[in-house]
């Protein structure tokens, strides 16, 4: 009996603590499931069993931001601003430094081409689902990232988020992110714009386009887009060379009598014309110009500067 014993405790004391590779998968789960998203991008590189389960699991978050800036990059897995992964070129040899919080470490990767694997795992992850994705960028990475989604693309992969804000992009590549969302999941498109030369026609021939229920373009003048365009939208926020008497009746016929309209803020470089706001509203008075009017359902306001016209 006491030799029995012995023998036993001897084994355990050469076998020690048991290790990932030695628990069950259901108790794995439950450990990566109190993982913070951050951490789960260095912890799924400990080995191959920790990243599949990784990359098995709901990554635990909704909203992505992505900085492309020139000299630092940084990744927002949460609409909170603290707590960034940061990633920045080395000065005095090739690659970048990656930190978050009081942690470091240099690797031989640009930081353009750390943050797109990094963001590539999270993509990738077949239970991704998000809110919001926010990608902030320069001339020169907007054009890398539009590569860098077409690849993931290839893998059949489409992007699910339900808001896109695409901040200071090419007209182009907003095509190019655009084209490589889920269409029907997407709702909300956001983007600035400092061109206005092609790929509209295109963009608004997309299906993530006709499917979407908000848009909001900020920056160029949405002069080149018939305006019926934005008539399947809920909500709109767009900005106008000048809105014609011909169109406003569009919007009063069609775009206001619509089911689903909610709301449209429309900015007229050239001012609201008088007989547009007749037409939409033969009770409309210039002397009242700076009030609120009622027409139907809805009431509009006109800016103090008179180029903003609100359609509540």
């Amino acid at each position: 009996m006491s030799e029995n014993l012995t023998d036993e405790l001897d084994l355990m004391k050469i076998s020690g603590p048991p290790s990932f590779s030695d628990m069950p998968m259901e108790t794995v789960y439950k450990i990566v499931g109190k993982v913070d998203p951050y951490s789960r991008l260095a912890v799924r590189k400990v080995c191959r069993k920790l990243r599949n389960v990784i990359d098995d699991t709901d990554p635990g978050f909704k909203y992505v931001k992505v900085d492309l800036s020139r000299y630092a990059s940084r990744l927002w897995l949460t609409n909170i601003g603290r707590g960034a992964i940061c990633y920045s070129r080395n000065s005095n040899d090739p690659g970048c430094t990656v930190r978050r919080t009081s942690q470091s470490k240099s690797i031989e990767k640009t930081q353009l081409d750390a943050i797109l694997d990094d963001l590539a795992v999270i993509v990738k992850n077949p239970k991704l689902r998000l809110d919001n994705f926010v990608i902030v960028s320069s001339h020169e990475a907007s054009k890398q990232f539009v590569e860098w989604i077409r690849d993931i693309a290839q893998s059949g992969i489409l992007l699910h988020t339900k808001k896109i804000k695409l901040d200071i992009f090419p007209l182009k590549d907003v095509f190019g992110v655009l084209s490589h969302c889920k269409p029907g999941f997407l709702e909300d498109i956001e983007f600035y714009c400092y061109d206005s030369a092609g790929k509209m026609d295109e963009i608004i021939n997309l299906e993530q386009w006709k499917r979407a229920k908000s848009i909001n373009i900020e920056g160029r003048v949405c002069e080149d887009i018939p305006i019926e365009h934005f008539f399947h939208f809920s909500r709109i926020t767009i900005k106008l060379r000048k809105l014609s008497v011909s169109d406003a009746i569009k919007i009063r016929d069609d775009l206001m009598k619509s089911a689903h309209f909610e709301y449209a803020y429309i900015k007229i470089i050239e001012g609201v014309d008088p007989d547009v706001l007749r037409a939409i509203n033969p009770n409309y008075h210039p002397y009242d110009a700076l009030d609120p009017f009622e027409h139907g359902n809805y009431t509009f306001r006109i800016s103090s500067d008179k180029d903003d016209l609100a359609l509540l």
